[in-house]
């Protein structure tokens, strides 16, 4: 057939098979950039209210990449046996692989040379095994009260939401937060969406936050947050490629070695009233009805280190009472947590500490743990027998300074 066509209709059959040949790996090259197939432009509360409405999957397999630009080069875990390896994916980042069933399971693999972490997700519990320090940390999570459970009598907590309702709570949003519009994307091979959003107001060390799901089914595919001034996200778990469908149950079980060392850690739990009223729920606020509730003096002053005191909260660690105060305004304000020492039940004698090796400063004459990360900062150190945690979304500087005015 060759040899019987005209040179003229030879040339366009080669350039056709060339076009084919090219489109063919363009597209190819494009589903595996990210830069795939994308779905229409639409507001955000469009995109929300059609990715809500495409109806829960039936189970997704997935391999992500995890960044954590977080702590940096602070010693955390390292040589203190608590915590997890300084060397553990959390901390260094990793990829790996997730998987997520339609009841609500997920497991996530992180692989990294040094030992893997894997994290599962159930109704009752989180559990976490880092392979390089063959720890097994197991989270019981709060039991939904069955009041807690369903919605009030009559009402339809799963129904979907309209577009005017998804507008309305994007207002009030947009009263302390920018949100960009819904951004045509591709994920992981995936139509879909994605929204940056920006705090109006100082927020310290926070910049912004991105957030990219599947346009049919909504599920989350890129989460990034990002430190103020930085264009490369501080945390990001993001989804290169996937694929929708029923997931075994085997993929969601961890089965560490019978020598793991098992760490439990219990559900906040709420503190009663006193031996007298067993089970009663004691809320209060302000400074007086805080102190009124504590077993020990709370150290509230008016002002620190320039800041005016804002909310002062009653909360529960432990089944114990603990005072938390604010200071300063939004995202940029400092807190203050304290408690009866002793009550925070971790090896290391502290919530700051129980991750392992960290710097040592001083306040007022007490050695204190320090946490310094890019995105905030968390001080602890324990005085006439209170335990005092002082964090933010702030430089080290400003910390210190809260925690040095106590």
């Amino acid at each position: 057939m060759l040899r019987r066509i005209s040179t003229a209709r030879l040339i366009v059959t080669v350039f056709a098979v060339v076009a084919f040949i090219a489109a063919v790996t363009a597209v190819t090259a494009l589903a595996l950039d990210g830069n795939g197939p994308r779905p229409p432009a639409r507001g955000l509360a469009a995109a929300i209210h059609d990715a809500l409405a495409g109806g829960p999957v039936s189970g997704m397999s997935a391999d992500i990449t995890f960044t954590d630009r977080l702590i940096g080069s602070t010693s955390t875990g390292a040589g203190a046996g608590t915590g997890v390896g300084a060397s553990s994916p959390l901390l260094t980042g990793a990829s790996g692989r997730l998987w997520v069933s339609a009841d609500g399971q997920a497991r996530l693999e992180l692989q990294s040379s040094r030992g893997d972490t894997e994290i599962s997700l159930s109704r009752d519990a989180v559990t976490l095994y880092d392979v390089a320090t063959n720890t097994l940390y197991e989270w019981a999570l709060p039991t939904a009260t069955a009041s807690g459970a369903t919605g009030a009598s009559g009402s339809q907590p799963d129904q979907l939401p309209t577009v005017a309702t998804i507008e309305s709570a994007l207002e009030k949003l947009m009263g302390t937060a920018d949100l960009s519009g819904a951004e045509p994307t591709n994920i992981g091979g995936a139509p879909a969406y994605s929204v940056t959003i920006s705090p109006k107001h100082p927020a310290g060390l926070l910049g912004e936050a991105r957030l990219g799901w599947d346009a049919m089914h909504g599920m989350p595919l890129d989460v990034a947050i990002y430190a103020s001034g930085d264009s490369t996200p501080v945390l990001e778990l993001k989804v290169t490629s996937l694929s929708f469908g029923r997931v075994s149950p085997g993929a969601f079980a961890i089965t560490p070695p019978a020598s793991a060392r098992v760490v439990r850690i219990a559900p906040p739990a709420t503190p009663s009233a006193g031996s007298g009223s067993p089970g009663r729920i004691v809320e209060a606020t302000g400074v007086a009805g805080v102190s009124a509730a504590l077993p020990f003096t709370l150290d509230a002053p008016a002002t620190l280190a320039g800041l005016s005191r804002g909310r002062v909260m009653l909360i529960g660690l432990n089944g114990q009472h603990a005072a938390l105060a604010l200071y300063g305004d939004g995202l940029g304000s400092i807190a203050v947590v304290e408690l009866q020492a002793g009550s925070t039940q971790h090896p290391s004698g502290g919530i700051v500490g129980a991750l392992g090796s960290l710097p040592r400063v001083q306040v007022n004459g007490v050695g204190a743990s320090e946490l310094a990360t890019a995105l905030g900062t968390a001080v602890e150190f324990t005085r006439d027998g209170i335990d005092y945690v002082v964090a933010g979304f702030v430089a080290p500087a400003a910390v210190e300074a809260v925690a040095r005015g106590l």
